[in-house]
C-alpha cells in the first residue's frame, strides 16, 4: 500500500469513521428529512465498503439508504410507517454495532501488526 494512503489500519479507522460520521448524520435527521447529499453518500460508501469486502457492511448501507429513500417518496398508513421506521432503527443499530466491531477489530489488529513484528526483531 502506497505511503501516500497511510498502513490498511489507517484507512480501515477512516472509513468506518466516515461512516459513523453518516450515521450520526442520519441520527439527526431523525430518519425522515434526510438529505439528497446524505443518502448519495450512503450509496458511495457502500459501492466503496463492498470493493473493500466488506459486503455485510455494505448491504447494510444499501438497505438503510433505500428504505431512507422509498419512506420520502410516498405516503403510507400510519402502521406501515411505524413497521417501516422501526426497520430503520433496526438497519441503525445493526450498523453502529458492525462499526464498533470494526473499530474493535482495528485496534486488536494493529496491536498485534506491531507487537508482531517486535517479536520477530
Amino acid at each position: 500500500m502506497s505511503e501516500a494512503y497511510g498502513t490498511k489500519y489507517e484507512v480501515m479507522e477512516e472509513v468506518l469513521d466516515g461512516i459513523r460520521k453518516l450515521l450520526e448524520d442520519l441520527y439527526q435527521s431523525g430518519f425522515d428529512t434526510v438529505h439528497d447529499s446524505t443518502l448519495k453518500e450512503l450509496e458511495k460508501s457502500s459501492e466503496t465498503v463492498g470493493q473493500y469486502g466488506l459486503e455485510y457492511l455494505s448491504e447494510l448501507l444499501g438497505e438503510i439508504g433505500k428504505e431512507i429513500s422509498m419512506g420520502r417518496h410516498r405516503t403510507v398508513e400510519l402502521r406501515s410507517m411505524a413497521d417501516k421506521k422501526a426497520l430503520v432503527a433496526e438497519l441503525y443499530m445493526k450498523l453502529n454495532e458492525y462499526l464498533y466491531l470494526g473499530e474493535q477489530k482495528v485496534f486488536h489488529d494493529r496491536g498485534m501488526h506491531y507487537y508482531g513484528d517486535l517479536e520477530e526483531e
